[in-house]
């Protein structure tokens, strides 16, 4: 019971210890490798309302100047150019994980660990859970920034259709599985795109005192089995190996780490979304650029507990308060700022 009462006795403790979580459950996330403070980053932090009142934070972006060249003799004033400004909007609110632990003097008794410790190791599963699945959901939005440029339903991207039920019905399990072409194709999209108005820019990763640029690539499992299993030139033993330049990067380490191709590094993950309205389960797979989504922290995770009979009863909570935003900008239409989805087929074991 010595660290509950130095929670309660000790301000300055209990400060320690909020820190201490926020930082240990950010550690824990599938995501934070590509997190960071730089519109560089596949998703973007921003901190901004935690010094600050405001339940919104508004991410500015500047496009490519417009016109405004002059040649020879010709008149600069009334031919200057223009430089678009675009503006993402992201609202905050709050995040509570609670837990509640009876009969805590018969329960400790039960155990032959700490019931109280493992209450907070729950809290901090909890919180980094939550915010992976919450920024996956978010990437994988298709409310706003629906345009052809950043969809490719399949190996084809004449699978297209503005009704996303009959692209999604275009997709079979023999020629819409995962391949490095499909892995092409939408970094293309990506690089080059067609019924869009903007690129989508590469992350840069730090390189000494360089930078390299490179796209991600997040699978579901059953599409990067189709992936390692059915396609000879990813098994192409170069592939496998993580790129030399930068070795020490977290980027290029870990078992989700599948490789990289064509400057589009590869990963493996489980929680990329599936979907079963189809007659074929689906994985809605993400190509990701710069800028591709926003977290937002208006209050980092604090740590709350309130005892009850004579505490003999406890409830532990972690609270904060933010935001998560897939970044769509309106351009001449909304489109999505760093995101192709990619849907292949993903048919189960």
């Amino acid at each position: 019971m010595a660290y509950i009462e130095i929670l309660e006795s000790n301000d300055l403790t209990a400060e320690q210890w909020d820190n201490m979580l926020f930082e240990e459950y950010i550690g824990q996330m599938w995501w934070k490798n590509v997190m960071g403070s730089s519109q560089d980053a596949i998703i973007m932090v921003n901190e901004d309302l935690t010094s600050k009142a405001g339940s919104a934070i508004n991410i500015p972006m500047r496009g490519l100047m417009q016109g405004g060249k002059v040649v020879g003799n010709a008149t600069g004033i009334g031919n200057e150019g223009t430089v678009p400004m675009f503006n993402y909007r992201v609202v905050v609110d709050n995040v509570r994980h609670l837990v509640r632990i009876e009969d805590i003097p018969m329960t400790q008794q039960r155990t032959a660990f700490n019931i109280l410790t493992a209450a907070k190791d729950a809290l901090n599963e909890r919180n980094q859970l939550d915010l992976d699945e919450s920024i996956t959901a978010s990437l994988s939005d298709t409310a706003t920034g629906r345009v052809q440029a950043r969809y490719l339903y399949g190996a084809a991207d004449g699978n297209w259709s503005a009704t996303a039920a009959t692209a999604l019905a275009n997709i079979d399990n023999t020629d819409d599985q995962l391949t490095l072409d499909i892995i092409n194709i939408s970094k293309r999209k990506a690089r080059l795109p067609k019924n869009a108005e903007a690129k989508i820019r590469p992350m840069r990763v730090k390189n000494g005192k360089n930078f390299e640029e490179w796209y991600m690539f997040v699978g579901h499992d059953l599409a990067m089995r189709d992936l390692v299993k059915n396609d000879a030139a990813f098994n192409n033993a170069h592939l496998l190996i993580p790129p030399q330049s930068n070795t020490d990067s977290p980027l290029f380490t870990g078992s989700a780490f599948k490789g990289n191709f064509n400057g589009v590094l590869l990963y493996e993950y489980e929680r990329v979304l599936l979907d079963n309205t189809s007659t074929v389960q689906i994985a809605h797979n993400l190509l990701l650029g710069a800028g591709a989504g926003v977290v937002a922290w208006a209050q980092r995770s604090k740590f709350g507990e309130e005892f009850g009979d004579l505490k003999h009863k406890v409830t532990y909570e972690t609270h904060e308060i933010r935001g998560i935003g897939k970044v769509a900008y309106n351009r001449d239409t909304v489109e999505d700022n760093g995101v192709v989805h990619v849907y292949t087929a993903a048919v189960a074991d």
